[in-house]
């Protein structure tokens, strides 16, 4: 052996001892020649104690048949590097795995190997970890399987090009067909084509929007024939957010909307019997109210011919010198002036119920009236040693009413007020305020009188009506006096509320609106600003309220607020917002017409949206082309300069 060579093999030599790589070499009878340290510490065992042992007594008992095909392979195969894998037992009795690479060269077997344990383990622990994902993927998709086998409704799942991976047994069983033939095929190769048609659309705008759709489908050709389904459609998503998949849930909903259908023409039969049976009520209130609206003069004509006698009467007998018999005449013309009074009040209930009772609209000034309601009841309220207190607003302006009509509701007012009240305060506070746009003057009469027990408050307002007996017998009235005043005050507009407390006075507040709805031609009653889909449910509420003190019927009232919300919601989705305008139209008041307005470029695909092919958002809601069905009357136009679309609906 050359120098250097002798060399080489020395160095090799201190790194065949001194490595932590694992060198053996063996004989072709498979025993140790040579061990580096590293090697005999794996085992356990010393390099001498090791040096002419067989390698497979420290092979595994399972891997020594293994191990002997791998000896004679390397005798086989000479000079050619296997490598194999085996497991060793320690001399402490521990199994290790040993990853090893062998070459047989001169008559030896050279040997490397590394401690792969802690690498096997770690293989087992994810093969363990991902059988266990997979048997709990299985009995998930079981499971699931199962909730929807047992769903009463149509369940499926899509591919991306329309192709069926999954239907539940409710949907095998409306088909005909067993699950395997539809799996894999599409709408058009197992629907017929108008339910195909249908699907199809819900799920493109799945596709387009990436969104869930809720729609209704009519799907013809399933089952027992056409049936109505309420859908819900959506994505299914890859971790990435990419759509893989397409998801429906049909319910069956033909009996809901049968069921629906004959509630609908049910309520109308009812309102057309009602209509009928309350047109002939109301013919026969009104030909009685007629009749004693007609005898006014001819009531009123005695009753002031007596009291003019006894005037003249009391004053012969006072020129006379006679006092025995002016007690008297007195008594017959306070009788007198009371029936008056009460003629007074049931003419006037007749005229308003029958409609003769005329609104006559001029300005005036709040102030100047309650001066006038002031100067005539103040001598009533003192005369029961009441105090009178008189608050009004600065702010309180004027008014474009009736102001004969106000002061009488006044006058009852605060006549009832120092009648059930003594030794006590009469207060009558007047203010503006400013509601859903439009200007309200509220007067508002407290006392601290007898006030008013809670189940009686309910019956104030009925004519005739009184607390009780012993009311009738110690404070008088015809009982009309409130009857009167509520139906003014609907007349002008208005509304009165009423709060009390037995023992602690009662406080009666009239609303009325500053500038009165005429009748005749269309007025503006409300202008509101709808810019966002919270001004839509403020302007629904806002015209509501306007239209219940119209007097609209129920039916009328919710054709009115689906009108209200289709119109503002349009001009926020399609022209960004605008204003919205409610007033009455007819002589009788008996119509309202909503205007939507945009002072904009116009709404744009205006035809599109009138034809119903785009509508209110997600799908939802009546459109414009729905709203143009459901009111009596509708007008439309669109130009450069804006769009205005106005609706009517009678009352």
């Amino acid at each position: 052996m050359h120098g250097g060579q002798e060399q080489a093999f020395a160095a090799y030599a201190r790194l065949f001892a001194a490595g932590e790589v694992l060198v053996c070499e063996l004989d072709l009878e498979g025993r140790f020649v040579a061990v580096n340290p590293a090697m005999a510490a794996l085992l356990g065992y010393s390099a001498d104690a090791l040096r002419g042992s067989s390698y497979i007594d420290f092979v595994h008992p399972d891997d020594r048949a293994a191990a002997a095909g791998h000896g004679q392979s390397l005798h086989d195969r000479p000079g050619e590097v296997i490598a194999f894998r085996n497991r060793c037992i320690h001399q402490d009795g521990r199994v290790l795995w040993l990853s090893w690479h062998a070459v047989v060269e001169r008559g030896r077997v050279y040997t490397m190997a590394c401690d792969v344990t802690a690498r096997v383990q770690a293989e087992k622990a994810v093969e363990r970890e991902h059988a266990n994902a997979a048997r709990a993927i299985a009995e998930s998709e079981a499971r699931l399987g199962a909730l929807c086998d047992h769903i009463p409704a149509i369940v499926y799942i899509k591919d991306e090009g329309g192709a069926y991976l999954f239907i539940n047994r409710f949907f095998e069983a409306l088909l005909g067909r067993r699950r395997e033939d539809v799996l894999g095929k599409t709408d058009r190769e197992v629907l017929p084509a108008a339910a195909a048609e249908a699907f199809g659309r819900a799920e493109q705008q799945v596709r387009t929007r990436g969104e869930p759709v809720e729609c209704e489908e009519q799907l013809g050709g399933i089952g027992d024939g056409s049936r109505a389904y309420y859908s819900v459609k959506f994505p299914l998503r890859r971790s990435d957010g990419a759509v893989v998949a397409i998801c429906g849930v049909s319910t069956d909903i033909t009996r809901r909307k049968q069921a629906e259908a004959a509630l609908v023409e049910l309520n109308e039969s009812l309102e057309r019997r009602v209509a009928e049976r309350t047109a002939s009520a109301e013919d026969a209130s009104r030909a009685k109210s007629e009749f004693l609206a007609r005898m006014s003069h001819e009531l009123r004509t005695p009753l002031n011919a007596i009291l003019g006698y006894s005037e003249l009467i009391e004053d012969e007998m006072r020129e006379r010198g006679d006092q025995g018999f002016v007690p008297d005449i007195l008594r017959i013309r306070a009788a007198g002036k009371h029936l008056l009074s009460l003629i007074n009040d049931i003419l006037d209930i007749s005229k308003i119920e029958a409609g003769k009772m005329l609104v006559h609209i001029e300005e005036f000034t709040v102030g100047a009236l309650v001066d006038e309601v002031v100067a005539t009841s103040r001598p009533l309220i003192e005369k029961g040693r009441n105090t009178f207190r008189l608050e009004v607003s600065p702010s309180v302006g004027g008014m474009r009413s009736d102001p004969l009509k106000i002061r009488q509701c006044l006058l009852n007012l605060l006549s009832n007020a120092g009648k059930f009240t003594h030794g006590g305060q009469v207060t009558l506070s007047v203010n503006r305020t400013l509601v859903n746009g439009r200007a309200w003057v509220s007067f508002q009469v407290s006392d601290s009188g007898i006030g008013i027990a809670p189940e009686h408050i309910g019956q104030l307002f009925r004519e005739f009506y009184q607390v009780d007996g012993s009311s009738t017998r110690r404070y008088g009235g015809t009982g009309l006096g409130l009857v009167i005043t509520q139906r003014l005050c609907h007349m002008l507009g208005g509304e009165i509320r009423v709060v009390s407390k037995p023992g602690q006075g009662s406080t009666f507040t009239l609303e009325l609106p500053a500038i009165h709805i005429e009748a005749g031609g269309p007025e503006v009653a409300l202008e509101l600003d709808v810019l966002s889909e919270k001004d839509v449910a403020r302007a629904r509420v806002a015209v509501r309220e306007l239209c219940q003190k119209l007097g609209a019927r129920p039916l009328s009232l919710q054709k009115i607020a689906t009108i209200v919300s289709e119109l503002a919601r349009n001009m926020v989705l399609y022209a960004g917002g605008g204003k919205l305008l409610v007033g009455s139209v007819g002589v009788d008041r008996k119509c309202v017409f909503i205007r939507s307005v945009d002072e904009g470029s116009g709404i744009p695909d205006l035809d599109a949206i009138l034809a119903g092919r785009r509508v209110s958002r997600n799908g939802r809601g009546l459109g414009l082309i729905g709203t143009k069905r459901l009111a009596d009357g509708f007008r439309i136009h669109t130009g450069p300069t804006g769009t205005w679309i106005e609706a009517e609906v009678n009352l």
